[in-house]
């Protein structure tokens, strides 16, 4: 399957978990409108789960591309998607 232009990796781990990853998860899957491992139709954005990210001092965190993102909120998530749109 095609992947899109940008990669998210969502931390699901215990840390992040612990911290709200469920909520990131859920965000992400409404605001673009797929499910874990798929792609928007627009090939903008593919979502896909990570076991760890290796930085549970920010949990919940999230990585996009080559870029982490930590202490993640929904405010957060958004402000980041607007810049990519």
């Amino acid at each position: 399957k095609p992947v899109g232009k940008h990669k998210i990796y969502v931390c699901t781990n215990i840390s992040c978990m612990l911290r709200g990853s469920e909520t990131i998860v859920s965000y992400l899957e409404k605001r673009l409108g797929i499910k874990m491992g798929e792609t928007t139709p627009d090939g903008l954005f593919t979502l896909k789960e990570a076991e760890c990210l290796a930085a549970c001092g920010g949990a919940p965190v999230m990585q996009m591309d080559n870029t982490y993102y930590e202490n993640l909120t929904p405010e957060k998530i958004e402000a980041i998607l607007e810049k990519l749109r």
